[in-house]
């Protein structure tokens, strides 16, 4: 599977089906209004469909929008890949939080295989200064009946 192929599977399981549809011609066009987003479909989906949808993807800050006459124009707020990249920081650190350590093993393991991979691993960990050590942590809790 091509990388990008991977990418669009990664948001096909972030977003619904039609949502992700309207992305694409969102990136791809730039800016357009319902009945434009509407053309660039294939589905035949009604145009109150593609309202709604793209006023939720305006409420999820994807999509933005501007009233031109009657009508509002949209575009995308975020590019393809900064939208990408969101949504794996975000399932990254689901899966992180969820399992800890052994989501980083299981991750290691993944790109173990692809030299290109590792040494990008590699790479983003020698880039990593250890976060600073809180100084309150290291002072010995107060003694019963010390002084506060």
């Amino acid at each position: 599977m091509s990388p990008r192929d991977a990418r669009r599977q990664g948001l096909a399981a972030h977003f619904g089906p039609l949502e992700l549809a309207i992305l694409d011609v969102m990136w791809s066009k730039g800016e357009l209004d319902v009945a434009g987003c509407v053309r660039h479909l294939d589905g035949g989906q009604a145009y109150t469909t593609i309202k709604t949808v793209m006023e939720r993807l305006v409420i999820k800050e994807l999509l933005d929008r501007r009233k031109e006459g009657r009508q509002y124009v949209y575009w995308p707020r975020q590019s393809r890949r900064e939208v990408e990249q969101r949504v794996a920081a975000e399932q990254v650190r689901q899966v992180v939080d969820g399992f800890g350590d052994l989501a980083v093993a299981h991750f290691v393991r993944a790109v173990s295989g692809d030299a290109g991979q590792l040494a990008h691993v590699r790479a983003l960990l020698a880039g990593i200064t250890d976060p600073p050590r809180d100084s309150r942590a290291e002072e010995p809790p107060d003694a019963p009946g010390g002084a506060a």
